[in-house]
């Protein structure tokens, strides 16, 4: 009797599985030029709609080749005014789509209006977009070498993200004292209305360069969108931190600053892909009026092929008042780096 029981209960979990995952891909996306696809639509970032099928695998499809989606789950679509609305994808003409509601009631958006798409359910790790780029040289004659790393991972859900940054650079030379540099961010950044945003987030820094032995703080951030759109975004923040340096003498001084933040991203995705990416954090310090701190980031992207980019990124570094004499106000560096997107 119970080999029987165990056979039925491993029937039916394995039908309830396969029903799911059958049941899942029975979206539809019709293209401008006649092409049909049915598969699972995972999201729309960033102007491309990623969509998971039986046959071809994962497709990446540019927003403004669609006419047409159907969904029967229920996604959250966002606008480029910041409005949001949560139901069923159903086609209507060829420049629009309609959001059905739970009690019916259907919202007519246009497609060059819609910003994002973003199931309500959907597994945990199908959640997580990113991208890692490594880099690195050697010189010979001088004996230098030089590596980079750059790792971007976010967790994405409808009405908020968590995410993680991190970027670091190492150089070492011969019969000299090797410096590092990294900045580490990781926070969560909740959506509000209108394009605002709050993101509260720990802050983590080393510049041997400019007399840093570690930097670390709590910060507090508010902002808005003040452009989106599938192909570009900028983003403006203000808040406040609190933190402590440890300087490479050995001393520990506290800081409070203000926090502002300015962050751009245009994007091409007719292949080749390419990004263009700039980030600007500034922050002046309460406790010290006259010290301002500051990062800045321009990294370019180029696709080589399938979710595998070249990058290039500039960076600086800056510091009006080094609390360590001697050392430079400016890290200034080029690297050049091999990455993958996912």
């Amino acid at each position: 009797m119970r080999p029987t029981l165990t056979r039925i209960f491993a029937a039916t979990a394995v039908l309830l599985v396969a029903a799911n995952v059958f049941a899942a891909k029975t979206d539809t996306v019709v293209l401008k030029n006649g092409d049909r696809f049915t598969g699972e639509v995972k999201e729309l970032s960033r102007g491309q709609l990623k969509l998971s099928t039986d046959d071809a695998g994962t497709l990446y499809i540019e927003w403004d080749k669609i006419a047409a989606v159907t969904t029967l789950r229920h996604d959250e679509v966002v606008t480029s005014d910041g409005s949001r609305y949560v139901g069923a994808l159903a086609p209507a003409s060829a420049d629009q789509l309609i959001v059905v509601a739970d009690d019916g009631n259907e919202t007519w958006l246009a497609f060059s209006d819609v910003v994002s798409v973003a199931p309500i359910k959907a597994s945990f790790f199908e959640r997580i977009d990113g991208s890692l780029d490594f880099g690195g040289s050697y010189t010979k004659s001088s004996g230098v070498t030089q590596t980079s790393l750059d790792l971007t991972a976010a967790y994405r859900r409808p009405s908020f993200n968590a995410f993680v940054d991190f970027e670091s650079n190492l150089t070492r030379e011969s019969q000299a004292t090797p410096t590092s540099r990294f900045i580490a961010k990781s926070g969560y950044v909740r959506f509000r209305a209108d394009q605002w945003i709050v993101s509260p987030f720990l802050y983590v820094e080393r510049n041997t360069d400019l007399g840093l032995s570690l930097r670390s703080a709590a910060v507090l951030t508010a902002g808005r969108y003040l452009q989106r759109s599938t192909r570009s975004a900028t983003l403006a923040m203000a808040g406040a931190a609190v933190g402590r340096e440890q300087l490479i003498e050995g001393a520990t001084i506290n800081n409070v600053d203000a926090v502002m933040t300015l962050a751009t991203s245009f994007y091409r995705y007719d292949y080749p892909r390419s990004t263009a990416e700039l980030s600007l954090m500034v922050f002046p310090e309460l406790n010290r009026l006259g010290r301002v701190r500051a990062n800045a980031n321009v990294k370019l992207k180029y696709e080589m092929f399938k979710d595998f980019f070249a990058a290039t990124t500039v960076y600086d570094t800056f510091d009006s008042q080094p609390q360590v004499a001697g050392v430079s106000r400016n890290d200034i560096g080029v690297t050049l780096s091999l990455g993958w997107t996912f």
